[in-house]
């Protein structure tokens, strides 16, 4: 009797485990370092930037709420031109790394956010791993916006979301 329960939990266990590792992971494709990799790096820029973050779903509740929100794209004007910006954003763009960062930049951006330190302002860029966002949010921190929220899925996963852009 025992060496059957023990046999029977043994094949229960192999085929719980031969699950998992048949599992594609958190990506479609399979590809969990990348993710980890970004995920690492989106917790450090967390940590770093002193801002908040905002979800998908949350972000829409605020809008269909009609919450007072400054909501920034970090994008280029270019991009915002071809593919939409979130519904009421304005443009604050930020270059891809912060070494490429210039002081009109930081000037526009903290211009575009207004002068009220303590509205909510959310900032976004194209996705997670999408560093514009970062940038910008540690920007408004430092210049002393109190309510900064990094909104990470951005314009790909508003998208993905279904829900609709502005031109």
């Amino acid at each position: 009797m025992r060496s059957f329960l023990t046999l029977s939990l043994t094949a229960l266990l192999m085929f719980l485990l031969t699950g998992c590792a048949a599992s594609l992971g958190t990506s479609p494709k399979g590809l969990e370092l990348p993710i980890e990799k970004a995920a690492i790096k989106f917790s450090s820029d967390l940590n770093e930037g002193g801002y908040k973050i905002v979800s998908t779903d949350e972000l829409k509740k605020w809008l269909d709420e009609g919450r007072k929100i400054t909501l920034i794209s970090a994008l280029p004007p270019e991009e915002d031109a071809q593919f939409g910006r979130l519904p009421s954003a304005v443009n604050g763009a930020m270059p891809k790394s912060e070494k490429d960062l210039t002081q009109a930049q930081k000037d526009n951006l903290v211009k575009v956010a207004g002068t009220d330190k303590d509205q909510t302002i959310a900032i976004y860029c194209g996705f997670v791993a999408c560093r514009r966002s970062h940038i910008g949010a540690k920007i408004l921190v430092d210049n002393g916006f109190k309510n900064v929220y990094r909104y990470p899925a951005g314009i790909t996963g508003w998208v993905e979301s279904g829900y609709s852009l502005t031109k």
